[in-house]
């Protein structure tokens, strides 16, 4: 299924997913998974970024996805952020300890530069 709810842009090794909706599910998270295991697999991709943006709540299902999505990028010692989150997210990714696993930027430049950087 193909939704116009996210974005997906590639310049060299860094994608970036943009979300659209307010609210994601699980279905859509998975979406851009599949997207972005593509990119990884066949276009030489190893950093992404998750421009949550507009996102006001992310469901512990999306987080799953993503972690899961992160084993396989951590094989080829890619690396994933997360850009652009509300303060709600990036609290429960700090509560959670996932703000060591997944870096949490700013914005979209700070990610790119800094997960290439490391």
């Amino acid at each position: 299924m193909i939704t116009q709810d996210f974005t997906v842009d590639q310049e060299g090794p860094v994608v970036v997913a943009s979300f659209s909706p307010s609210q994601l599910g699980v279905g859509l998270m998975q979406e851009v998974v599949d997207e972005l295991m593509q990119r990884l697999r066949c276009d030489n991709a190893f950093y992404f970024v998750f421009d949550l943006g507009p996102v006001e709540f992310l469901p512990s299902p999306c987080i799953n996805v993503m972690l899961q999505f992160l084993q396989e990028v951590e094989h080829v010692r890619g690396r994933i952020a997360v850009a652009r989150c509300r303060p709600n997210i990036a609290y429960t990714f700090k509560i959670t300890r996932l703000d060591g696993v997944f870096h949490l930027y700013d914005d979209v430049a700070d990610a790119r530069a800094g997960i290439v950087r490391g």
